[in-house]
């Protein structure tokens, strides 16, 4: 007997489970038989027939979502939980995730899915399941506006309403063309202010609420910070995010290549990171600002007098960040005397302050205009972050003896007063315009 004719023999109501699961054994077979012979022709089929074979890989992925809700059903609703631990698990999701690969958020809302089609709270969703018709992703995205509208205390009316919109527009039914659950998401919510406006204003103020910012330092010190904000403002900061993470430059020196094209050698990320700590640094010298211990909140960096001695020879050498009592290069140190929100302070090897970073190592807000209306942008070649965004780094260094006065400063953005520091880049003085300018230093 052929694998096809054994699956529908075994599909008998009087078959037994052992039988129906090697029906299923042998559909997996016949499924991988019919794809091998699909994919090996695929090159030179028409393109008629390459659509054809896309929306039957299509049907089948629905199929078995809308399967596996039901299975997820049966499993939720056999005995209550006790068919997952009868397979040694605490629970569906549980089960979902160790022999079906599934994440933890796809596990959840595979049971979600099975409650809906036990309960059929939202029948026009729960039939699209049931049937195929949807995915589990569009699903669980309907499910969820649905039970968020619910809990606001909508009425039955408009959430049977919104049930059928939104369903249609994930089938297709409307537009001819499936929605994936992005688009969906977005016309719900267009859907839902158009319907029922003061459900608009509420969902801002709990977003209101629930806005929170948290952080944890890492094992190897690095600091993880998450931010919840509400839409509009976290709107404004994706927009400030990717204002700042465009691309930019590639560090070249002028005199060696002049028509080589600048390009930023940093990942989209790396510049988001960078943005998000200069906004900080920004605030932190703010007069605005909020005010910790009769001042500015100012990080102290502390840094053994022996350390700097080693680094300045070119050793490694170390420095430590007192809010964190993280480890830190002193390269890092040597940077951040520049900064107005860090502050450092040089000890002897037994711990007792022998400097301590003063007013005078930091560039005062007359100096800061002056230099930036000298210099309106980062003087790396072709940054063209604002002058007044930018740290002001002395050109001879402050404890190499470098005044803070207007003719010892130049900006720069975080990221290139970091390559300076780290002797990527040098700062020149150009004899014939009398200012500076960065360039690369050669390595020999």
């Amino acid at each position: 007997m052929s694998a096809l004719a054994a699956v529908p023999a075994a599909a008998r109501h009087d078959a037994s489970l052992a039988d129906a699961t090697a029906a299923l054994r042998q559909a997996a077979q016949v499924f991988e038989s019919a794809y091998t012979a699909a994919i090996d022709r695929f090159d030179e089929a028409s393109d008629r027939e390459r659509l054809d074979m896309v929306v039957a890989i299509g049907q089948i992925s629905l199929t078995h979502e809308a399967l596996l809700s039901k299975y997820s059903q049966m499993l939720d609703t056999v005995q209550g939980t006790e068919a997952a631990k009868s397979c040694g698990y605490s629970s569906t999701a549980d089960l979902l995730q160790h022999e079906h690969g599934l994440r933890k958020s796809d596990a959840d809302a595979y049971v979600r899915l099975a409650a809906l089609l036990e309960r059929r709270e939202y029948p026009a969703l729960a039939d699209a399941v049931d049937s195929g018709a949807v995915s589990s992703k569009q699903a669980i995205v309907i499910a969820r506006f649905l039970d968020r509208s619910r809990r606001r205390g909508c009425g039955d009316d408009l959430i049977g309403r919104m049930d059928g919109f939104a369903t249609n527009f994930a089938v297709g039914a409307d537009t001819n063309a499936p929605l994936k659950p992005e688009a969906l998401k977005t016309l719900i919510r267009s859907w839902l202010a158009e319907e029922d406006p003061e459900s608009v204003q509420l969902t801002e103020d709990q977003q209101h609420d629930f806005r929170e910012c948290s952080y944890f330092i890492r094992e190897d010190g690095m600091v993880s910070i998450h931010a919840l904000l509400p839409a509009a403002l976290g709107a404004a900061v994706i927009q400030y995010l990717d204002a700042n993470a465009a691309p930019r430059v590639l560090i070249v020196d002028a005199d060696e290549v002049d028509d080589l094209e600048p390009r930023d050698g940093r990942r989209r990320k790396q510049k988001a990171a960078d943005a998000f700590v200069r906004a900080f640094e920004v605030v932190a010298k703010s007069k605005h600002t909020s005010i910790q211990g009769g001042a500015a909140p100012t990080l102290l960096v502390t840094v053994k007098a022996s350390e700097l001695e080693k680094h300045a020879k070119g050793s490694p050498a170390v420095a430590h960040l007192d809010r964190t009592q993280e480890v830190v290069p002193a390269a890092e140190a040597a940077r951040i005397v520049c900064d107005g929100a860090i502050q450092t302070a040089i000890t002897d090897d037994s711990g007792h302050v022998l400097k301590l970073g003063r007013s005078q190592r930091l560039f005062t807000p007359d100096q800061r205009r002056a230099i930036t209306a000298k210099y309106r942008t980062c003087q790396a070649p072709s940054c063209d972050i604002p002058g007044n965004w930018a740290e002001i780094h002395h050109v001879q260094h402050w404890q190499d003896g470098g005044h803070t006065d207007i003719d010892n400063g130049v900006p720069l953005c975080n990221f290139h007063h970091h390559e300076v520091h780290r002797d990527r880049l040098q700062i020149v003085h150009d004899p014939k315009t009398g200012d500076f300018r960065v360039t690369r230093r050669m390595r020999r």
